[in-house]
């Protein structure tokens, strides 16, 4: 007799090919449970390009685990890209079992994941007195802990992390075999007995008497300073309601103005302080845990010093294991507990983190920046800072700082490059990025780079990110500005290495990094609006309205230039941003004006700036946008000089924040030339009046006329073109009302608004955009049998190009 065998009993044999966020995530694991639960067959591993899986089984079975391995992946996995293909069946199969990684010669395309925050399962563990890793300050799991900070090279496997030097106890090998386990083949995994050990040391480096997390929180209950080993680099700790202490660590850490971030216990801690949105709120309980700016109440408890001048506080939940036992420990021995804590980078201003014992033990014990290091020994390949978003209270947070859980996830380009490459970035806010084929991977926020240890270490990430990824660029990709650092770098390593270089100009990359972000390759309206960026014309360019795809551009429109005097001084000293804008709304009896002789008592110093801009000598011109807003804080009072970038325009937003959400009638000037000019002269002569009204007021009537300002710009430039997309850009967007204001006006005119959801508008997008702009020149270039056309490429970014 015949049997029918029915198609959900039928056997398959499939193999499949994933990439993404994969390895040290628990995939591996998660695929092993999912396939036994199911009955099937096979093997599954890691290698150099992702995770490779066969499987073989009944049809119905295969069908259950192909839609299980989408919908029930581990929290931290990311599929990007899952290929099948069907393979004969075979008539002998071993069950489903965990292969060992194998060795190959080619080039690692996996991606590596990320850090991410203590998982609930080990903060419980933690906590239970019963656990083996009860009060183990370095616990973690394949769902949390360290992974890109420890990681040396690809594929992610304890030989090659960190970890490598710790060979794990009895207990820990079972856990790392049993598939079962949240730990099975959790890479960092370690406990008491055969894992790093935390100590408590004096700025000499000795061990301090006692247990070292309970004298750790005594010493911060004193008053004192802490250094304390994160998973990326060093903090500085104090406590936030410690006047004193705040002010001591600012005097240590010689950073006066600039606001501090807040890290505390909990969220019930963190809405005493700040008021909380529901996405502020998720993006803190992430696994990314970044800093969130959110707007602070009034009656928050903090010292006034942590974010003077402010009306946000930046504030992060606790994240890794010893900083949850520092918390838990303040709480046991005093009533109330530690309370918030300021918590800060390790390093003096402008230099990178600090991330080795040895480190900590020059740069801060001997340097007097801490009173005593809580430590421990699991080294930190490279350093990581604390990623800081924006709440945007409504719709998507704003990256402003791409760090610690984003980085290195790559991020997928609209167009794909013929050849892999190298992006450097900019000057300030640094980032570098590298690209292969579609996707480009950008390094953590590096900083700036006119420091000499910022600039050695943006040359060892570069190393780094080569050796890590394996990329063998072809090309490298700069700024147009000839002084940056990182163009005089890219420019020597071009022609050491025989690289094509190719220069973007920086608002083209600015308008590019959106563009790649929302996958399109235009064209859009872009405005750009910065504090500085090397235009085609060699002026300072920053409040810009460009027609922009990803191969080119074209100047619309911009802000009327300012006379700048002293150049980049003007940039600090915001008075002379004030005295430009005077002498384009009054003419040349600026200096005349009592405003002036407020700005500059010194009747020789108002008498030599003066002259320097009617002359025209060492005077910078400048279009930026960050000027004007420097500018007009210096004319109403809040902000005479920028002790660090965009201070006066932050002041400016603090204090129109309190203000009336009230429009005016338009008070600026826009010419309809063929190139659009926007003045705000109008708006300076109306300062300028009798009772003008409170500082508030006028500071909100500031963002509100910008925002009427390119709005009517745009409508215009949308007639002309055709195109009604536009792109908001440029470390101005960071400001949260300013990019309200104009993007509701804008979609009140029914035009599609791209904003930053991945990278920063600031400087720390530009290697993205850098990216997206190299990779449609390289692809046009493989297009083209030209020789001419080829060498014409670099240029080809900032030339105008027809539109409709």
């Amino acid at each position: 007799m015949t049997r029918l065998i029915t198609s959900s009993q039928a056997i398959e044999r499939r193999r499949a090919r994933v990439r993404g966020q994969v390895q040290g995530v628990g995939f591996r694991p998660f695929v092993f449970r999912l396939a036994t639960r199911l009955g099937l067959h096979g093997h599954v591993g890691n290698d150099g390009d992702g995770v490779f899986l066969e499987v073989q089984g009944r049809h119905d079975a295969m069908a259950e685990f192909v839609a299980a391995l989408r919908d029930e992946a581990p929290p931290m996995a990311r599929m990007d890209d899952v290929q099948w293909t069907e393979l004969p069946e075979l008539p002998e199969i071993e069950d489903f079992h965990i292969v060992p990684t194998p060795a190959t010669q080619q080039a690692p395309t996996a991606e590596v994941t990320v850090d991410a925050a203590i998982c609930q399962d080990c903060l419980r563990e933690m906590r239970d007195l019963n656990d083996p890793r009860y009060g183990y300050g370095l616990i973690n799991c394949m769902h949390c802990g360290p992974r890109f900070s420890i990681i040396r090279t690809i594929p992610y496997d304890r030989p090659n992390t960190t970890m490598a030097g710790f060979a794990m106890c009895g207990r820990c090998a079972s856990q790392y075999a049993l598939p079962s386990d949240r730990r099975f083949h959790a890479q960092p995994i370690a406990c008491p007995h055969c894992g790093p050990r935390v100590a408590l040391v004096g700025k000499d480096g000795k061990p301090l008497p006692g247990e070292p997390i309970i004298e750790a929180a005594k010493l911060l209950m004193m008053g004192r300073v802490l250094a304390i080993k994160g998973l990326g680099g060093f903090h500085l700790a104090a406590r936030a309601r410690d006047v004193e202490a705040v002010r001591r660590l600012r005097r240590l850490k010689h950073r006066d103005h600039k606001p501090l971030a807040v890290m505390c216990p909990d969220l019930g801690n963190v809405r005493k302080l700040v008021r909380l949105s529901q996405c502020a709120q998720t993006e803190m309980l992430s696994p990314v845990c970044p800093i969130v700016l959110v707007p602070r109440l009034a009656d928050a408890d903090v010292a006034h010093e942590v974010a003077p001048g402010q009306h946000r506080l930046g504030v992060m939940l606790p994240y890794t294991p010893l900083q949850h036992l520092l918390f838990d420990m303040g709480q046991r021995l005093m009533l109330g507990g530690l309370g918030p804590l300021v918590m800060t980078s390790a390093n003096q201003s402008d230099e990178p983190l600090v991330i080795s014992n040895e480190e900590a033990l020059t740069r801060l014990g001997q340097a007097d920046l801490c009173d005593a290091i809580l430590w421990h020994d699991r080294p930190i390949e490279r350093g990581v800072d604390d990623s800081v978003i924006l709440d945007m209270q409504g719709g998507e947070p704003l990256p402003i700082r791409r760090a610690r859980g984003y980085v290195p996830s790559r991020l997928t380009l609209p167009v794909t490059s013929s050849a892999p490459g190298l992006c450097v970035g900019g000057e300030l806010k640094n980032t570098v990025a590298v690209v292969r084929e579609d996707h480009a991977i950008l390094s953590q926020h590096l900083g700036d780079l006119k420091h000499p240890q910022a600039l050695a270490n943006f040359k060892r990430t570069i190393s780094d990110m080569r050796n890590l990824f394996q990329v063998d660029p072809a090309w490298i990709a700069c700024d147009l500005h000839p002084a940056y650092l990182s163009t005089q770098y890219a420019k020597e390593l071009a022609e050491k290495q025989g690289l094509k270089l190719i220069p973007v100009q920086h608002h083209h990359a600015h308008a590019a990094a959106v563009m790649a972000e929302h996958h399109t390759s235009g064209p859009v309206l872009a405005v750009v609006c910065d504090g500085v960026g090397y235009g085609d014309d060699g002026q300072a360019w920053g409040g810009e309205v460009l027609l922009a795809t990803l191969t080119g551009y074209r100047r619309l429109g911009h802000l009327e230039p300012l006379l700048l005097p002293g150049g980049d001084a003007a940039a600090r000293d915001t008075r002379r941003c004030a005295l430009a804008l005077l002498h384009q709304a009054l003419g040349e009896a600026f200096d005349q004006h009592e405003l002036t002789r407020s700005l500059f008592p010194d009747d020789a110093e108002r008498q030599v700036m003066a002259n320097l801009i009617r002359r025209n000598l060492h005077c910078v011109t400048s279009s930026a946008a960050g000027r004007v807003f420097d500018g007009f804080a210096a004319l109403l009072g809040l902000a005479t000089y920028n002790h660090y970038e965009a201070q006066a325009g932050m002041r400016l937003e603090s204090e129109a924040h309190a203000a009336s959400d009230r429009s005016s009638q338009p008070l600026f000037d826009l010419t309809t030339g063929e190139v659009m000019t926007i003045s705000f002269a109008p708006l300076v002569r109306r300062l300028l009046r009798p009772h003008r009204g409170t500082a508030g007021d006028l500071a909100f009537m500031l963002h509100d006329q910008m925002a009427q300002a390119f709005d009517a710009a745009l409508a215009l430039a949308a007639d002309r073109t055709g195109i009604h997309t536009v792109a908001l850009t440029g470390g101005v967007f960071c400001n949260q009302l300013l990019t309200r204001l104009l993007t509701q006006r804008l979609l009140d005119r029914g035009m599609t608004v791209l904003r930053h959801r991945q990278v920063p508008p600031n400087d720390g997008g530009l290697a993205l955009g850098q990216a997206a702009v190299a990779a449609a020149i390289m692809q046009t270039t493989s297009r083209s049998s030209s020789s001419d056309a080829a060498s014409s490429q670099s240029r080809v970014a900032r030339e105008p190009f027809a539109c409709a």
